[in-house]
């Protein structure tokens, strides 16, 4: 089973009681609002022991919802990298709960809480009444049933026997085929890499922008990936390595 997501909206609660959730057994993404430049200490030193499964993600821009909406996408993007995966908002934001109401009706396990839960499995998966939250879950298994498409089925199972249900099209096709993208080489994230670091502050020490590297994408990167990104800003003269300390010529 995989570890369980935890994305926690800063902008509307700054959460306490970390050390409710046991490193290795969550994943835990903090969402930052543009004018929230800096974070209580107490948060970083509760983070520290997560390692690569803690992240920090700020937002660029201002603007209504502007940090629900990434939140949203994120956990859209994780559910299609990791069929089974389970979502924990924490957010004292209600407009949340239409969306958690959707996912949990999709299959996609998720709920709101406005505080961390005494532990990773700890309060019921919906938030929403039990009346509420089942309709949508009855209404998809509805529409499944008169999609026939020979060769294929309504249901696919993956290694880890997660069941996925395709929903038909609105007008009542069968589902398309989707492509799913290749993995990114190493030369198409240096420049993302570039331009990271371009706005945000540089890490002065090779451990810790090795770090900050592999921090920034999602799912993070592995130490290999991270080293040739790293050789490749080298090569480019982009950064100069000398010893364990780090100097930058960006442009």
């Amino acid at each position: 089973m995989s570890k369980p997501y935890f994305l926690i909206d800063f902008e509307n609660v700054q959460p306490k009681a970390l050390d409710r959730l046991q490193p290795g057994a969550a994943r835990i993404k903090v969402f930052l609002g543009q004018h929230q430049t800096k974070l209580m200490l107490e948060l970083v030193q509760a983070l520290q022991p997560f390692g690569a499964d803690a992240q920090y993600i700020p937002i660029t821009g201002s603007g209504p919802d502007a940090v629900d909406f990434h939140i949203a996408f994120y956990i859209g993007r994780l559910a299609a990298a990791e069929p089974g995966a389970a979502f924990t908002i924490i957010s004292k934001d209600k407009g949340f709960d239409p969306l958690v109401r959707h996912l949990n009706g999709l299959g996609i396990s998720c709920r709101r809480l406005a505080e961390i839960p005494g532990s990773a499995a700890a309060a019921p998966v919906a938030v929403a009444k039990p009346a509420v939250a089942v309709k949508p879950v009855a209404a998809a298994k509805k529409a499944v049933a008169p999609a026939k498409v020979p060769g294929k089925t309504a249901t696919k199972k993956s290694a880890k026997n997660v069941s996925v249900t395709v929903l038909p099209e609105a007008n009542g096709a069968a589902p398309a085929t989707r492509t799913v993208p290749k993995a990114m080489t190493t030369q198409q994230r240096v420049p993302q890499v570039v331009d990271r670091l371009k706005k945000s502050s540089k890490p002065a020490k090779l451990a810790t922008l090795k770090s900050s590297i592999k921090s920034w994408f999602t799912p993070p990167l592995d130490d290999k990936t991270v080293a040739a990104i790293v050789q490749s800003l080298q090569d480019s003269r982009q950064i100069t390595v000398t010893g364990t300390k780090v100097a930058y010529a960006l442009g």
